[in-house]
């Protein structure tokens, strides 16, 4: 994840729920179809393809989820909710189990269009929360074109507001600019100016990770039952055990170790093992 956070700590979730609905939306490959269509099947699809673009999802409640893909890779994931926010592969956990309660959109961007967006997010802040009748609006275009500016140009009224998109300097989308901003509050955030890890080979590795200390939480429970039942055969028995079993399922080999405890020990052998793991359920 990268360092900078873009708004997520200075516009409420539903400012930025409200923004996400005004992304582009004139290149549509589903529209307000049901959120469980986006089955894992099909983010390898669109990695495979090489998708640029983005997912909207709604839910009840105004509630809104957001992923953006650069090239196959996926940059970004956000869920609002009831009263916060989750970014990243939390976000993405959370979208993965909920989407099928929602409907959801997916849409074709260019890939210059991506990394503005993503600024939101991930970008780097570089205005916040002035007041908006204080800027010169054609200077600061003017420095942006001067400086190649990548990023977006944010403004808060309120519960709504407006955002503007920049690549190098020249407006993307996001509808004319006034002549001068007469009220709300701007913020300015600059795209990361390197591609942001993918989420998707991040949250594989979490869970290879999370899979290794679960396995390891399970074969150390053994250990103990192993230790209590058979003395000094324990280490022989628990390298038999593990010879014998190199399923890398933590819950498969939970129940199967649960069994043969059962079954060759007695059932309180069984008992005490749960009785270990369950701090870690």
């Amino acid at each position: 994840m990268s360092e900078n956070r873009g708004l997520l700590e200075h516009i409420s979730p539903a400012l930025l729920g409200y923004l996400l609905s005004f992304l582009p939306q004139h290149d549509p490959l589903a529209e307000s179809v049901p959120g469980g269509l986006l089955t894992p099947e099909l983010i390898e699809r669109l990695r495979g393809d090489g998708f640029c673009g983005y997912a909207l999802a709604h839910f009840s409640g105004e509630e809104r989820g957001w992923l953006a893909f650069y090239r196959g890779r996926l940059l970004e994931a956000w869920r609002q909710t009831t009263y916060g926010h989750l970014s990243g592969t939390v976000a993405y956990r959370a979208l993965q189990r909920e989407l099928a309660q929602g409907t959801l959109s997916l849409y074709r961007l260019r890939p210059d269009d991506l990394p503005p967006v993503v600024a939101l997010t991930q970008g780097a802040l570089r205005i916040t929360a002035m007041a908006a009748s204080n800027v010169v609006l054609a200077d600061l275009l003017e420095s942006f074109g001067q400086e190649q500016f990548t990023g977006a140009l944010v403004l808060e009224d309120g519960l709504a507001g407006r955002a503007w998109f920049f690549a190098r300097g020249q407006r993307l989308f996001g509808g004319e600019l006034p002549e001068q901003f007469r009220e709300g509050r701007l913020h300015l955030v600059q795209a990361p100016s390197k591609a942001p890890p993918d989420l998707l080979e991040q949250a594989r590795q979490e869970d290879l990770e999370q899979r290794s200390i679960r396995l390891k939480v399970v074969w150390n429970a053994a250990q103990e039952v192993l230790r209590e039942y058979m003395g000094r055969g324990a280490p022989l028995a628990l390298e038999r055990l593990q010879k014998i079993h190199t399923t890398d399922d933590p819950t498969a080999l939970e129940k199967t170790l649960r069994r043969w405890m059962a079954e060759s020990l007695e059932p309180n052998a069984a008992t005490l093992f749960d009785r270990l793991l369950r701090p870690t359920l």
